[in-house]
C-alpha cells in the first residue's frame, strides 16, 4: 500500500494573516487542504482565495466556540452568552453540553447555516470537522453527520492519532489525545453506517499549533500505508488574532516555515508520500 498525506490546514477565513499564510504554505509547501472557518473575521477573503486556488481543497470548520454565529442570536439562546457570542473556551461549551443546557435542535441549526454559508458560495465542500473538535461530542456528532449527508458532503474528521507519550511535561496534550481517539472510537460506526469517509489516522493533536520543522519531518516518517490527515496551523500572526485568544499560544510563523521547507519536501520525495486532498481519496 501507497502513503498517502491530507495535509489540512486549519482555522482558514478566521484571519487575513492566517489567509496568508495558508496560501504560501499550499503555493510554496504541502499543504493541500484547508478546514474554512464560516463564522471568521476573513471569510469572504478566504473564499476568494479558495475560487483563485482551485485545486486547494475546502471542507468546513464548524463552530460553536468563539466568536459570533451566523443565526441570529434568539434563534439558538443556548449556544450563545449574554453579548451575543459564542461561549468563549471549550470547558464552558462542555459544561453546558454535560447539564443537557445545549439544544441538538439549535445545533442544527447553526451548523446547518455555517455550512449554507459556504456552500452558497460555489465552494465544493469535501469534508466536514469541528474548531475544538466539539463536533465529537454524542449527540451533536450525529447532527453534523445528518447536515453533512444533507449537502452530499463525503468526508468527516475523526481525530484518531496514535497515542505517543512525550513526558510530563506534555501530560494535557497525551490527555488530549486520548479523549479524542476514545470519542474517534466512539462515533466510528456512525461514520461507517452513514457511508462517510475518513482517513485511516490523523496526526498533529500533540503537536497541535506547536507543529515546527522537526515535528513535521518526524510526523511524516511515522506516516504507515494507508491515508492519514495532518493536522497544521500556518499563518501570520496579526493585530486581529487577539479576538481569538484560544489561538494565542500557536505558533503559526514556525509551521509555515517548517510546511514550505526544502527538508520536507524532500523528506516527502524520498519517502514517496503522496499528497492528496479528501476529494481525491473519497470512495
Amino acid at each position: 500500500m501507497r502513503i498517502y498525506a491530507i495535509v489540512n490546514a486549519d482555522d482558514f477565513g478566521l484571519d487575513s494573516g492566517i489567509n496568508r499564510g495558508i496560501v504560501e504554505a499550499h503555493c510554496r509547501g504541502i499543504v493541500t487542504s484547508v478546514s474554512l472557518m464560516p463564522t471568521g473575521d476573513a471569510f469572504d477573503e478566504a473564499i476568494a482565495l479558495a475560487q483563485k486556488h482551485g485545486d486547494l481543497a475546502v471542507g468546513v470548520h464548524l463552530t460553536l466556540v468563539e466568536g459570533r454565529p451566523v443565526l441570529p442570536t434568539e434563534k439558538i439562546p443556548s449556544l450563545v452568552t449574554a453579548d451575543g457570542g459564542f461561549v468563549k473556551t471549550p470547558w464552558e461549551f462542555l459544561k453546558r453540553w454535560s447539564a443537557g443546557q445545549i439544544r441538538l435542535g439549535e445545533v442544527q441549526q447553526e451548523v446547518e447555516a455555517q455550512v449554507a454559508k459556504v456552500a452558497d458560495q460555489g465552494v465544493r465542500i469535501d469534508k466536514l470537522d469541528s474548531h475544538m473538535h466539539l463536533h465529537l461530542l454524542p449527540g451533536i456528532f450525529q447532527t453534523v453527520v445528518e447536515v453533512g449527508r444533507k449537502h452530499q458532503i463525503k468526508g468527516i474528521r475523526l481525530p484518531r492519532e496514535e497515542f505517543r507519550w512525550r513526558g510530563l511535561g506534555c501530560t494535557a496534550g497525551s490527555a488530549k489525545q486520548i479523549v479524542l481517539r476514545c470519542l474517534s472510537f466512539l462515533q466510528a460506526r456512525c461514520v461507517r453506517s452513514a457511508g462517510l469517509f475518513c482517513p485511516d489516522s490523523l496526526c498533529g493533536i500533540a503537536e497541535s499549533g506547536q507543529m515546527t520543522e522537526r515535528a513535521l519531518l518526524r510526523t511524516l516518517s511515522s506516516l504507515k500505508p494507508g491515508v492519514t490527515e495532518v493536522m497544521v496551523h500556518p499563518g501570520y500572526r496579526d493585530a486581529g488574532m487577539e479576538r481569538w485568544p484560544l489561538s494565542h499560544r500557536y505558533r503559526r510563523e514556525k509551521e509555515l516555515a517548517a510546511l514550505t521547507s526544502w527538508q520536507v519536501k524532500e523528506l516527502v520525495k524520498r519517502l514517496q508520500i503522496e499528497l492528496v486532498s479528501y476529494r481525491m481519496v473519497c470512495p
